[in-house]
């Protein structure tokens, strides 16, 4: 499937966005622009491909989607501790590229700690949160609870499923507690595998503080494939018996 609605007027897509059809807006997060230099940095050199399948990902959403409003919820650039030369370069040519074209509203991240220098260059806020009378979205890294319908990054939410023959492997997914109302997007980054949820949730290990106000194998789990698209899982306690 292209995309799943799981509550009045809200769709997860195949785009791993989030489609928030009432306030014509789309929510991704984890973007982590920059990735490859830090890298490099480190003895490790990887072609520069995010840029480019980023951009790659938003223009399929905005020409599917046509929302007034791209809310980027957190971990927007890559690097904590400064802003390198490539993350200056990525991002203000993300801004140039959209910003004529819709809102861009950001969300700090716990990568983003100097994201606001090259923001302000374009006069753009960076934000701690997007609240309105139905949905409550931040990033994840800090408690600051669930109400609402409240749309998390953060977790990078992924699933190891085992083929036939013993084969493991790995897909980016949507998480969904219906009962505490607490949605999770994966990862828009190129090289992000995800953080295994059938590990770290069943066994209480997320980095996410606010989830431990929910309970975690009630998670119902849609897992992003090539071959179908979204595919719904089920809840996550189930795959732990199986």
């Amino acid at each position: 499937m292209m995309e799943i609605q799981i509550e009045k007027d809200v769709f997860i897509s195949d785009l791993y966005c989030i489609y928030l059809r009432d306030i014509s807006a789309v929510v991704v997060s984890d973007l982590h622009l920059g990735f490859e230099e830090e890298m490099n940095l480190r003895g490790l050199f990887l072609p520069k491909l995010q840029r480019e399948h980023v951009e790659k990902m938003i223009d399929g959403i905005i020409e599917r989607y046509n929302p007034e409003m791209v809310i980027i919820n957190g971990d927007f650039k890559h690097e904590f501790s400064r802003n390198l030369p490539q993350e200056w370069d990525d991002i203000i040519h993300f801004i140039d590229r959209y910003k004529d074209n819709v809102n861009l509203y950001f969300i700090r991240g716990n990568h983003d700690n100097y994201l606001l220098t090259i923001l302000s260059r374009s006069n753009i806020e960076l934000h701690e949160k997007f609240e309105n009378e139905r949905y409550f979205i931040y990033h994840g890294d800090k408690d600051l609870g669930l109400k609402k319908l409240t749309i998390l990054g953060h977790e990078h939410p992924s699933i190891s499923l085992r083929d036939e023959i013993g084969g493991v492997f790995k897909i980016h997914s949507f998480i969904y507690n219906p009962e505490s109302r607490v949605l999770i997007t994966p990862a828009l980054s190129f090289f992000s595998s995800g953080s295994d949820v059938l590990t770290s949730l069943l066994n209480e290990e997320h980095f996410t503080p606010s989830l431990k106000h929910t309970e975690s194998s009630k998670f119902r789990v849609f897992g992003l494939t090539e071959e179908f698209g979204l595919v719904d899982l089920g809840p996550l306690g189930e795959m732990k018996r199986h």
